[in-house]
């Protein structure tokens, strides 16, 4: 008995010694594998939140940037607003007033032009001819590709009001790059007279943030549309036809020529005047602009990419009317 006891102890002994090499060998190589899979779970959060933030705070701050270049393929095509974006749930902007139409105290009309990226001499030859009053609300990044061109509107008649620097959805955009957007154009746009005080929001996109910001800037008004000349048709909010006081949209894109002869000649017939946005929102006595005969309508214009310089002629006469 005795031996077989010491027999058994020493087989123990042997089992003991095989075994803690065993266990030393495997245990520490699954506790190895798995910290390492639980350092790769790690990593990989830590990598899908490093990217998560990093694409936000460049979102925040590159919107403009995002926007503009989408923005310019669609200018490229057609016009960037519409009267389909007029929202009635809309009618505030905060301190700021904001215009869709005036007051028909007179028997007029205001045609106003967006953009800039496609800037007409013809345009320019119907304003010096007729003494059209004409308010644009330009893009800045439009309107440095043709800056002698501006000159020539604004000494043909016309004004420059803001329309923002590359055109973005302002109600996207963080408090300082709206105000980057409405008050950089502000300060470019002096070369060409006083400092514009009116905003047209891209896309008709406002709120009373946006309001906020257009004050402290400079602006007066935000001044929206209540019509639309679009493909040879004239379009109004309203749906009963063009009456007084109504602000006209039309965008300065290839064939804008042929769609203000049409313009006129519809606001001709209805024996309505062209008046001056901006000495009407002022409430300055009117420089109106009186059609006594419709315009031929010629064969559209191919568009020029190189802006010449021209020389007026004289057309029919204005006449000047106080409100």
């Amino acid at each position: 008995m005795l031996l077989n006891a010491k027999y058994l102890e020493e087989e123990d002994a042997d089992n003991m010694i095989d075994v803690k090499p065993s266990f030393r060998k495997f245990v520490p190589v699954k506790l190895s594998l798995k910290y390492f899979l639980l350092g790769i779970i790690l990593l990989v959060i830590v990598v899908g939140l490093s990217l998560k933030i990093l694409y936000f705070t460049h979102y925040t701050s590159a919107v403009p940037n995002k926007l503009a270049s989408s923005t310019n393929m669609a200018l490229n095509s057609k016009g960037s607003e519409s009267l389909d974006q007029l929202s009635p749930a809309i009618t505030s902007a905060g301190p700021i007033k904001v215009v869709y139409g005036l007051p028909e105290n007179q028997p007029v009309v205001y045609i106003t032009i967006d953009d800039g990226w496609y800037p007409s001499q013809e345009v320019l030859k119907l304003m010096q001819q007729y003494h059209l009053p004409i308010t644009t609300y330009l893009i800045e990044q439009a309107a440095q590709k043709h800056p002698d061109y501006w000159h020539e509107f604004v000494n043909a008649g016309g004004n420059i009001e803001d329309h923002n620097f590359n055109h973005p959805f302002l109600t996207h955009l963080s408090l300082a790059d709206q105000k980057n957007q409405i008050y950089q154009p502000i300060d470019y746009f002096r070369q060409y007279g006083p400092p514009p005080d009116e905003l047209r929001p891209p896309y008709g996109d406002y709120n009373s943030e946006v309001g906020q910001v257009a004050q402290a800037s400079g602006i007066k008004y935000i001044v929206m549309w209540d019509a639309e000349m679009k493909d040879s048709t004239l379009s109004t909010r309203s749906g009963q036809g063009l009456k007084s006081g109504d602000i006209i949209l039309l965008h300065w894109e290839p064939g804008l020529d042929q769609e203000l002869i049409k313009l006129l000649n519809i606001i001709q017939k209805q024996n309505l005047g062209i008046a001056d946005l901006t000495q009407a929102l002022n409430g300055e006595p009117l420089i109106i602009c009186w059609l006594k005969a419709p315009i031929p309508v010629s064969k559209p214009t191919p568009t020029k990419t190189t802006i010449s310089r021209t020389t007026g002629t004289s057309g029919v006469k204005s006449t000047s009317r106080s409100k």
